[in-house]
């Protein structure tokens, strides 16, 4: 329902922000039984119920007044150490829990360092395709976006230096581990070169990882901010470690910006849920996350493999599958003639959603491309919902 007296009064940052394609066809399609591959959703079955229950009952038993209470902005000293000791020691990097923010998932975090740094006009730079959340919440503060190509190793850095150089760049925003949505990782050159031009240039960086516990072979290279700690904001999420419903996410910041980010964030929500940080950090101490963790890639590893072989069985030969290093999602690319916007509209009429690419660009480009979450969908689905895209796929070809 429209109300124009209402929408008249918008301002123009809020009118700036793109709309959520997953959101919206999420809503349009309501209660109808779809085949969904295009929300970003963790796969239920991994979610530690038993265990976060019983940390729910020991916290509220041992310091429940107090944790219903309000708290501190920068979030409960405790997990904050514990977020501090595991990086440090798994990068062997120096992390100081007075440098930890806890935030409302790693999404908030993004919006905080945004409110920050950018002003109306402000060169931004973004991989090309990048995380639709991320565009969703700078373009609230009405940034110029620059788009990179990504390469099978990371951002073209070339690209990244040529704008560090001749452009007025204020951010600069990557996913480094299992990039949403193209599932490539950035290698270890690449990251320690990409340190090396935000060193060199006076750059800012931010490195949203949200996936670095989720690799498929091994573990991920480290991140960019060991090797250029003042020139980065480096974000986290427990939504993939643990449950996304917990709205538990943390940034590591460079000391001079923790009270910065801290005055941010007092305006924006005064602090993070405390009770579900008393869970988690009582469920981190009194389990064995690293068990659970091998739990998930397992299993991820399993259904990305089962989708990207119902992939190459189905699919039309000109369809370019990438191979996700780790994280939840699968990267296609189309031929010329085949658009993604269009096959999606033939799908849906079958029961079968997912993210066309265009989401994930901000220059009108990306119909060629579309995203695949393989977390939230058994097999039998996959297969079935598969089937169709391609038969859909091989319609609109024929038609060309």
């Amino acid at each position: 329902m429209k109300n124009e007296f209402l929408e008249e009064k918008f301002s123009q940052q809020y009118r700036n922000i793109p709309v959520s394609f997953v959101r919206s066809i999420l809503n349009a399609v309501g209660q109808k039984e779809m085949i969904s591959f295009a929300g970003g959703l963790p796969n239920p079955l991994l979610f530690p119920v038993e265990a976060l229950a019983e940390s729910t009952q020991a916290v509220m038993a041992g310091s429940g007044r107090a944790i219903l209470q309000y708290a501190g902005s920068l979030g409960y000293y405790p997990l904050r150490e514990w977020i501090a000791n595991r990086y440090s020691a798994k990068y062997n990097m120096t992390i100081s829990p007075e440098t930890v923010v806890i935030t409302n998932g790693s999404q908030q975090a993004i919006d905080i360092v945004s409110k920050l740094f950018i002003n109306p006009g402000d060169g931004v730079i973004l991989e090309k395709p990048s995380y639709l959340g991320a565009i969703q919440a700078m373009s609230g503060y009405l940034p110029d976006f620059r788009e990179v190509d990504l390469d099978e190793d990371g951002a073209n850095l070339t690209q990244v230096e040529h704008l560090f150089l001749n452009d007025d760049i204020k951010l600069m925003y990557a996913v480094t581990n299992a990039q949403n949505p193209s599932g490539i990782s950035y290698s270890a050159e690449k990251r320690n070169d990409l340190a090396m031009l935000l060193r060199r240039y006076n750059q800012f960086l931010l490195e949203d990882d949200p996936y670095n516990e989720i690799c498929f072979e091994g573990e991920f290279p480290d991140p960019v901010r060991k090797f250029a700690p003042n020139h980065v904001a480096w974000t986290g999420s427990f939504s993939k470690m643990v449950a996304p419903g917990l709205r538990n996410g943390w940034v590591v910041l460079p000391p001079a910006l923790v009270p910065h980010f801290d005055k941010a964030k007092q305006s924006a929500d005064l602090h993070a849920n405390n009770l579900t940080q008393y869970v988690l950090h009582h469920f981190l101490t009194n389990n064995d996350l690293d068990v659970h963790l091998q739990r998930i890639r397992e299993k991820y590893a399993e259904q990305a493999g089962f989708m990207i072989e119902a992939l190459k069985r189905n699919l039309p030969d000109e369809i370019r599958i990438t191979k996700p290093t780790g994280g939840m999602f699968v990267w296609l690319t189309l031929p010329e003639g085949l658009r993604s916007d269009e096959l999606i509209q033939q799908t849906m009429k079958r029961g079968v959603i997912f993210v066309p690419g265009n989401s994930f660009y901000t220059k009108g480009q990306g119909s060629q491309h579309i995203r695949l979450n393989f977390t939230n969908a058994e097999p039998a689905d996959i297969e079935k919902g598969v089937k169709i895209m391609a038969d859909e796929m091989k319609k609109l070809l024929c038609a060309v």
